[in-house]
């Protein structure tokens, strides 16, 4: 099956979803202490932290923080991913290979956090995000088996992906301001 002009253009707009997503999940996971008006402020901010013991870091999570944080850092790092999950395959006609990415992202931005002080490296992390990547995958299938056409699956999905991107943005603006009162968080 040949693919269209619009399919084509469909295409495009799903990578430039994808594109912003990557930019936001860099934001939200590597420069999350400092305001990108000082992008430089976010290298070398705290001690190095890593967790290479799974699950670990989760356990003393349920131990001493409050239950309202310990669902925030659960669902937050399984969330930041379901996009991922359902993004790649769209935007690039990645199928198979989507939860391996989903994965390798999430250990690469372990790595960068390790690497260069910006937060605290953790397995459990890992464990969490590709969890998402996961739930977004399924999701993707499910959509594509239940929408046959392409070029609907993609306007379908283009729109939804960009109202639940901004809305997203908002929900993490003011959340975070509201709990932690994060000026950080401004872009």
């Amino acid at each position: 099956m040949t693919e269209t002009k619009r399919e084509k253009i469909l295409q495009r707009i799903m990578q430039v979803i994808f594109a912003v997503y990557i930019l936001l999940l860099l934001r939200f996971i590597l420069f999350k202490y400092a305001p990108l008006t000082s992008f430089w402020d976010a290298f070398f901010l705290r001690k190095r932290e890593y967790n290479i013991i799974p699950l670990k870091a989760t356990f003393e999570m349920v131990r001493g923080l409050s239950p309202i944080r310990l669902i925030e850092n659960i669902a937050g790092n399984i969330i930041l991913f379901v996009p991922f999950g359902v993004l790649l395959p769209l935007a690039f006609k990645v199928e198979r290979s989507t939860i391996v990415y989903g994965c390798a992202a999430s250990v690469l931005a372990e790595i960068i956090q390790l690497a260069f002080a910006m937060g605290a490296a953790d397995i459990d992390d890992v464990i969490l995000n590709t969890l998402g990547a996961v739930i977004g995958y399924v999701a993707y299938r499910i959509i594509n088996h239940c929408i046959k056409n392409r070029e609907k699956m993609l306007t379908i999905m283009a729109v939804l992906l960009s109202v639940g991107l901004i809305a997203g943005v908002i929900i993490l603006y003011f959340a975070g301001y509201l709990m932690d009162g994060f000026p950080n968080i401004i872009f």
